[in-house]
């Protein structure tokens, strides 16, 4: 009798890292049992065509009669602790974007959680409906969020999180709210994607570029106001390393916009640059794995880097979950994050500094592993 697996992430939206999670539990966890993998996200979704799992929509979850008991329900990954209905389901579409843009209220929210998840949980990456804790074994896996602080959320927060067999957080900050906070045992993980140079190895990738190139991505948001300063970054890295200057969007889905960012370089580039490809998963995968460095503010797109053994410039102080995880797991000359007007003379010490570092990645790719192995002892209880 094959023993019920439920992945539950934000995979139906085409984010690198996001459509990545289901991919890599279920290739991991299937290598440890015979397991019927059900692939769940915040509305249903096929994104076959970049090469991600299709979804089914978080009431699958909810359909109690036709939930298999004893299941397990993972969640798989991402900084998605406390992440709301309403800004959740403004990245799978641009309607819904804009009426978050322009609409974002606790009465949207209330609608959102009525809309896709039947009004029954504050926050879908925290299952706490108490029929459906009563069906499945809860695991969190390698995952990062912060706290609410709302006094009824933080009610079924706790339920939630006391309620998983296996709590699992990829950086320090996660893992001391919920020590400081919870009755449950908290481990450290790294990213489940640091697997993924198993999975495809560089070799079995086709190179996007002849020459060396660095691998440059800049979400949108993230960085549109210092646009100016990345392109003359970049032209200072183009000439100083003899580099050719490669653009990659991660972030394919609205609210990350990845492409607005290559496509305003283009533009005002007045230097060689060229777009890498990103219509896909493993595209993307190919466009970090063989560049000479990577820069840009996509945690995945460093996580990436990290697997493969490549040095990276993770760009924008703000963005805490990269300095997180970064300070937990990166080698020393890799750790943090820098501020636009230092990208060029950062990637002149980074290149100079690099020596490789496997063994560190071949460690990390351990503790992923007995992870999972965990994971799978408790689904085949």
């Amino acid at each position: 009798m094959k023993n019920h697996i439920f992945l539950l992430s934000a995979s139906d939206r085409f984010n690198y890292g996001d459509v990545l999670f289901p991919i890599v539990a279920k290739h991991e966890l299937e290598k440890l049992g015979d397991f019927e993998f059900r692939n769940i996200a915040t509305i249903a979704s096929d994104l076959a065509e970049c090469g991600a799992l299709a979804t089914e929509s978080y009431k699958a979850l909810l359909d109690y009669q036709n939930l298999p008991d004893n299941s397990t329900l993972i969640v798989a990954g991402g900084e998605v602790l406390t992440a709301n209905w309403s800004r959740l389901i403004s990245f799978t579409s641009e309607f819904y974007h804009q009426m978050y843009e322009k609409h974002s209220s606790t009465r949207l929210e209330n609608i959102a959680k009525h809309r896709f998840g039947d009004n029954q949980l504050a926050y879908p990456f925290v299952p706490a409906a108490e029929p459906l804790l009563a069906k499945v074994k809860l695991v969190f896996h390698a995952v990062g969020g912060g706290p609410t602080h709302k006094l009824p959320e933080q009610e079924e927060v706790k339920r939630s999180v006391e309620a998983a067999r296996y709590f699992s957080v990829r950086e320090r900050d996660t893992r001391r709210w919920i020590a400081n906070h919870y009755e449950q045992q908290v481990s450290l993980v790294p990213d489940s994607v640091m697997v993924l140079s198993d999975m495809h190895p560089k070799s079995s990738l086709p190179s996007p570029n002849e020459s060396e190139y660095a691998c440059i991505q800049f979400g949108f948001l993230k960085s549109q106001h210092r646009l100016p300063d990345v392109l003359k970054e970049l032209k200072t890295i183009h000439q100083q390393q003899k580099l050719a200057i490669g653009l990659l969007s991660i972030g394919n889905c609205p609210g990350h916009d990845d492409m607005k960012s290559v496509e305003w370089i283009i533009q005002h580039a007045d230097f060689p640059v060229f777009t890498l490809p990103s219509d896909s998963i493993n595209a993307i995968t190919a466009s970090i794995a063989h560049a000479k460095i990577f820069i840009g503010t996509s945690l995945h797109g460093v996580i990436v880097s990290l697997s493969y053994g490549n040095p990276f410039v993770a760009v924008n102080k703000k963005i805490r979950k990269i300095e997180a995880y970064t300070q937990a797991w990166a080698p020393e000359y890799l750790k943090g994050s820098v501020d636009f007007n230092q990208i060029a003379q950062t990637v002149a010490e980074r290149l100079n500094q690099h020596k490789g570092y496997l063994p560190f990645v071949a460690n990390q790719k351990n503790m992923v592993r007995k992870s999972f192995a965990k994971i799978a002892s408790i689904a085949m209880q």
